[in-house]
């Protein structure tokens, strides 16, 4: 085993047969190993598993249905499958396909003697269009299932579903009777085959990734989809918590009296009510194509809101045309992500910039300690629902939320049969030909805080800030070169809503690339000081569409070339930014505290890993690296999280430069300080244009500006009351008044770009004066 290459790491767990390595340092066992403890995960294969036996019936029990299967999968979690209500499963595989054509237009015309060609279904009075089973738009209405668009989605998209179908290597949201009857005669039964393989694919226990804690897990691709086929079995002991046992009763549960315009039956002294009118209705035909969300080339005008100009939602639509002034709350809507409370520890003291000890309200976090959480994750829990240790505050991992994402009034929202649908064509893919390659998750941990402070570096090599080269059209994942660092804007509870209602960036990559999903399985919550890398995943799907109109597209293959591990030369780095959700945190995110917790989030995702940027994950000698590989970014923390897009660039082209050699955790190992990023701006123009200028100028100038005077520039832009409580933001945007500052030329006044999240009542003082004179 080498010295370190690059900083102090704690052990790599290698679980796999690796050809190459040392046998008698990296030993494999002959015989399934089991650990029933704090510190591993427990298999369902495990002897102290009570359901073993009953999981082996039932996976050897050939499944014909969708009924079938809800039986089979009740059978180890103890309940009437009536309890797992899983709606978004059963959409997916029976509404389409048992569904009758719908009635022809002018077959309804000919009905009511309509002979005009502008005469649809629209024409049709409202009690007729309930009976066809239509909405007001004419759209299909799927029964049993409620809507989680928000009103400005509602609308028909019977137009780009016609142009989706005429493009030929599109496929629908649901499962064709054909499809439907592949999956369960084909793909189900070889899934059901690998689950039980289980004893003899991971022998060796799967160790937890806890906070605090730097350590690597390395699983084959071959083990990681036996271990998704047990999640979607739902078998993994103590990470299941069915309906019955912490879901909230609907309201329409506990009433007694059904609402007009539903069904209700009971199941002993428990009723439950089901929609069936439009209203709320979940619509078939709700998918247009998008070709932003895929390899297309995406550049143009955004007239709608979260869309496109062809009425599209897309991340570039959601960047493109989210009011500046109301973007935390409107894209909260679009994509909510739940934000628990939890109890923190007691956090260093922070001095604010006036000098007086400052709380941070927005996150209940701390630069220094290092050991408490932001305010951001999972569904909040009450006490009488915490899960039990030694899982606490670890991710869901079996599938049944993903089925059924049962919350408040919704049954589930209307992404969930597409992400399925993304997970099951995995599982198509993965069973027809085994990948024989291996992935690494590596939780790193940054113990020593950088503070900006003069005299911090540790490294002997010169400063420089790093080279930023633009990218407004393309999509981060598909554009990416080889060997890039890919930022995941992730949830501190890995990949936030994979398995819920969420499909904003990080949920689609979870899910087009479904092995990073297993990281659920052993993750601990990131804390303020964490970051994980996730290198070696391979992508499986192309997609379209953003969060409401999310939809599978077509099979990728993926041809990243394999490191010595095995590993596709694909890095992910999920970082958690604190959510600003109103008007004040938005203006707090400018306070010292909260920027020196950005910061370091971003220099622990930022830093090279040496065991996944070395080709054997230093599991054998090899040369030290000598490039340094790009780090593929963009608009982190901003949209729903709040994040002022100015502040968020600086941030990260700060983290990007002091990367590795401001901490005392690193150590000189000789390669240029800093990684050069590519910043992915999703379509906003005027904002890659100022960009683009600014770092023009910071290169080109012969002074190297420290990084703690562009830090006390930032402090500097807010407008502040007599007390010192920053009160609003000058009209001038940030890049332009640290320009300024720096003595480079103003660019604001070329550019028309608009800050986001800068609240409506700031104020309209436009005069700034430089702070370096």
């Amino acid at each position: 085993m080498p010295a370190n290459v690059f900083f102090e790491t704690g052990t790599h767990h290698v679980l796999c047969k690796i050809p190459g390595l040392d046998q008698t340092e990296f030993p494999y066992p002959s015989n399934y190993e089991d650990r029933w403890d704090k510190d591993h995960v427990r298999l369902p294969c495990s002897p102290t598993s009570y359901y073993w036996s009953e999981i082996v019936q039932g996976l050897t029990t050939p499944i014909a249905n969708f009924r079938e299967l809800s039986k089979v999968m009740a059978r180890w979690n103890g309940g009437d499958d009536q309890e797992w209500r899983m709606e978004a499963l059963d959409a997916l595989l029976n509404q389409k396909a048992d569904r009758p054509p719908p009635p022809d237009p002018r077959d309804a015309r000919n009905r009511r003697g309509y002979d005009s060609p502008l005469a649809d279904m629209n024409d049709l009075e409202p009690e007729r269009r309930f009976k066809e089973g239509m909405d007001s738009d004419g759209d299909i209405i799927m029964e049993g299932a409620t809507n989680h668009r928000s009103p400005r989605s509602e609308r028909s998209y019977s137009s780009e579903r016609g142009s989706k179908e005429s493009d030929g290597d599109a496929e629908s949201d649901y499962f064709s009777k054909e499809e439907r009857d592949r999956f369960f005669t084909t793909i189900l039964p070889k899934m059901q085959a690998l689950a039980l393989r289980l004893p003899e694919l991971v022998k060796k226990p799967i160790p937890l990734l806890k906070e605090q804690v730097d350590m690597a897990v390395t699983l084959s691709q071959e083990q990681i989809a036996c271990l998704l086929a047990h999640a979607f079995f739902n078998t993994f002991p103590c990470r299941n918590t069915p309906n019955r046992g912490t879901r909230k009763r609907r309201p329409s549960e506990s009433s007694s009296t059904s609402k007009p315009g539903t069904t209700t039956s009971s199941r002993g002294d428990q009723s439950t009510t089901k929609r069936r009118y439009p209203e709320g209705g979940q619509k078939l035909n709700q998918a247009p194509k998008d070709p932003h969300g895929t390899q297309a080339k995406t550049k143009g005008r955004f007239t709608g809101e979260f869309r496109n100009a062809d009425g599209q939602m897309s991340l570039f639509a959601y960047f493109g045309k989210v009011d500046p002034k109301t973007s935390a709350t409107a894209a909260s809507k679009e994509a909510p992500r739940e934000v628990p409370k939890e109890a923190s520890k007691a956090p260093v003291e922070v001095r604010s910039d006036s000098g007086k000890p400052e709380e941070s309200r927005s996150s209940n976090v701390s630069v220094i300690s290092g050991t408490s959480s932001s305010n951001q994750g999972e569904n909040s829990r009450g006490k009488s629902e915490q899960p039990r240790e030694p899982f606490l505050r670890y991710p869901s991992i079996n599938f049944w939320t993903l089925f059924c994402a049962d919350r408040s009034e919704f049954s589930w929202s209307s992404s969930n049969p597409a992400k399925i649908r993304c997970i099951i064509h995995y599982f198509d893919r993965v069973t027809t030909e085994m990948p024989q390659g291996t992935v690494t998750f590596h939780r790193q941990v940054l113990k020593t805080p950088v503070l900006l402070e003069d005299n911090e570096r540790v490294s002997t090599n010169p400063f420089r800030y790093v080279q930023v080269r633009v990218d407004m059209d393309s999509p981060l994942e598909d554009e990416s070169p080889p060997g890039a660092l890919q930022l995941d804007f992730a949830n501190k509870v890995i990949g936030g809503g994979v398995l819920g209602h969420g499909a904003v960036q990080e949920e689609i990559r979870f899910v087009i690339c479904p092995e990073l999903i297993v990281a659920r399985l052993f993750t601990q919550t990131l804390q303020e000081n964490e970051a994980l890398l996730m290198k070696g995943a391979e992508r499986y799907s192309n997609y379209n569409g953003y969060a409401g109109t999310f939809t599978w597209h077509s099979n990728h293959v993926d041809n990243t070339p394999r490191d010595s591990l095995g590993r596709r030369k694909t890095e992910i780095c999920a970082i958690d930014a604190i959510p600003f959700r109103s008007k004040e945190q938005r203006l707090r995110q400018f306070s010292r505290r909260n920027i020196l917790r950005e910061l370091n989030k971003a220099v622990v995702g930022f830093r090279r890993s040496p065991i996944t940027a070395s080709e054997w994950g230093l599991c054998r000698a090899e040369p030290s690296p000598t490039d340094v590989t790009e780090i593929a970014t963009g608009n982190w923390g901003c949209g729903a999280f709040g994040g002022h897009l100015e502040l968020k660039f600086m941030i990260q082209l700060l983290a990007a430069s002091v990367c590795g050699g401001y901490s005392k955790d690193d150590q000189d190992d000789g390669l240029p300080l800093g990684r050069n990023m590519i910043y992915y701006t999703y379509g906003l123009e005027d904002l890659g244009k100022e960009i683009e200028a600014f770092t023009a100028h910071l290169l080109a100038n012969p002074r190297v500006f420290e990084p703690s005077m562009i830090l006390e520039c930032i402090l500097q832009y807010t407008n502040k009351s007599s007390r010192g409580e920053i009160v609003g933001l000058p009209r001038k945007s940030l890049l332009d008044y640290i320009g300024t500052g720096l003595g480079f030329p103003s660019v604001s006044s070329t550019f028309s770009y608009t800050n986001d999240t800068s609240p409506s009542s700031l104020d309209d003082d436009t005069t700034v004066s430089p702070y370096f004179e």
